[in-house]
């Protein structure tokens, strides 16, 4: 059985190198933070404490300490969490292990600064930036408008405009 989850791990970090590579991320540039090794150096403990908070936020959501049933899900919730955030942590390490095995790519950084095509790539990124910003600023300033033209239809149509019933 250990041998048949050793050749599993093994496929699956060969994979996660593999969809690092095609994604552009192989080869790391410099190495990990300490604080990101001693978390993923102890990939079990570290999702536990980051999912038995999470597990007992959704078990008050779902009114787990009343209700047996809704009790046995959240502690369900909570393991299948912390089972989940341990290998992806036991990943990342082995990812870190392996970079430390064949080194880390300083040569192979990309140039932060890109110079800037004068063709027509150039010419459409001002207006570009421009009319996203006028369409953020649109969305926020009707937010703000709409929700007391809209206290009014909600209540008289019956609809749940719980949201916008702030003053």
């Amino acid at each position: 059985m250990k041998r048949v989850l050793c050749r599993a791990e093994t496929s699956l970090l060969a994979a996660v190198l593999r969809a690092e590579r095609s994604l552009g991320m192989g080869g790391r540039y410099r190495p990990p933070a300490p604080v990101a090794v001693r978390v993923a150096g102890r990939p079990l403990r570290s999702a536990a404490v980051l999912t038995v908070p999470l597990a007992a936020l959704g078990g008050s959501t779902f009114g787990a300490f009343g209700d047996g049933t809704r009790f046995l899900q959240a502690v369900c919730l909570g393991v299948g969490m912390t089972l989940f955030f341990a290998l992806l942590l036991r990943m990342e390490r082995l990812t870190q292990l392996h970079y430390e095995r064949v080194g880390h790519a300083p040569t192979a950084r990309p140039s932060v600064h890109r110079p800037r095509t004068g063709g027509a790539s150039g010419t459409g990124r001002i207006p570009a930036r421009l009319s996203i910003r006028w369409v953020v600023l649109t969305v926020v300033f009707w937010g703000v408008k709409e929700p007391r033209a809209l206290r009014s239809v909600g209540s008289s149509a019956g609809l749940p405009w719980r949201w916008c019933c702030c003053s």
